[in-house]
């Protein structure tokens, strides 16, 4: 990216997170690659100088937004760059689950040849709750209309045929086979799938969550999956990451874990630092800055 930034602006890395308070202290903007609170928070208060602080990923549950708003400071971050990995992600999850591929795969480890399909189910012809219908959320909706699934998201502000307000969707939960959680993690929507949500969903459906791990009750999760109260459960994200060897999510039956990997694309970068030297050229020139957080919101 240096060779595109423009040659009046000066520019110093930092190598990890434990030299950036030396760096970024007289600087005016901030490109922020760390994700632990507390060494956030000690480059930003070595940062004396900050304007503009800039991040690529979309979740901004690990800064400290009260620093932030006690100083004035404009955040941005990476919601969109990650929209296309997730979303074929979370069609990955969910075709496993509707096909039974788990199950396949490990008769290829034990080198047994199955005498019947695990799994009989379909894409077409389904319905699908996602929640927080933003950049990812509508990619995935996008997505699995070419697959023939009926759509519905839920977002604070509904503004098109076919989404619904941020309130309304727990009262429509046994109307969906997928459960498609998107939502940025806020006080909000912290544990916003609990027994009662799980309760409420059809004993065909399936929970996918591809957002926050802090989302979902995962005891009462686990307990779902045991009784058989869900057909089934595709996380890439738990509210501890590593997930501990302990957790009862290992073992549950009918759950698909991966490691928070749904993000991952060699095209990500590429898209960040576009974003970012666009936003470079608007800060310069005093322009309105794009993904500009709400720090109140924190999204």
């Amino acid at each position: 990216m240096e060779p595109r930034l423009p040659p009046e602006v000066e520019v110093a890395w930092y190598a990890d997170a434990k030299s950036a308070p030396a760096v970024v202290r007289g600087a005016d903007v901030l490109w922020l690659n760390m994700w632990e609170r507390a060494q956030i928070q000690a480059a930003l208060e070595a940062g004396d100088s900050l304007r503009w602080v800039s991040m690529h990923g979309a979740g901004v549950e690990s800064l400290p937004l009260d620093l932030l708003r006690e100083r004035g400071l404009t955040l941005t971050n990476g919601a969109g760059l990650h929209a296309i990995p997730i979303a074929e992600y979370a069609l990955l999850g969910m075709l496993a689950l509707a096909k039974g591929f788990p199950a396949l795969v490990r008769a290829q480890d034990r080198k047994e040849w199955l005498d019947a399909p695990p799994a009989f189910g379909e894409l077409q012809g389904t319905k699908a709750l996602i929640v927080g219908y933003g950049g990812i959320g509508s990619a995935i909706g996008e997505r699995l209309r070419a697959f023939g699934v009926e759509v519905v998201g839920a977002r604070r502000h509904p503004a098109a045929v076919g989404e619904i307000g941020a309130g309304a969707w727990r009262d429509r939960l046994g109307e969906f086979d997928w459960v498609i959680l998107a939502s940025p993690l806020t006080e909000s929507t912290r544990a916003q799938v609990g027994a009662a949500e799980l309760a409420a969903m059809k004993p065909t459906a399936v929970l996918v969550n591809i957002a926050r791990g802090g989302l979902i009750d995962e005891t009462a999760l686990a307990g779902a999956l045991r009784e058989g109260s869900i057909a089934g459960a595709y996380l890439d994200v738990t509210s501890e990451e590593p997930l501990p060897s302990e957790s009862p999510l290992w073992t549950v039956p009918n759950l698909v874990l991966t490691p928070h990997s749904s993000w991952a694309s060699q095209r990500v970068m590429a898209r960040a630092a576009d974003l970012f030297l666009d936003n470079l050229d608007r800060f310069r020139a005093g322009r309105p800055l794009r993904n500009v957080v709400d720090l109140q919101e924190g999204y």
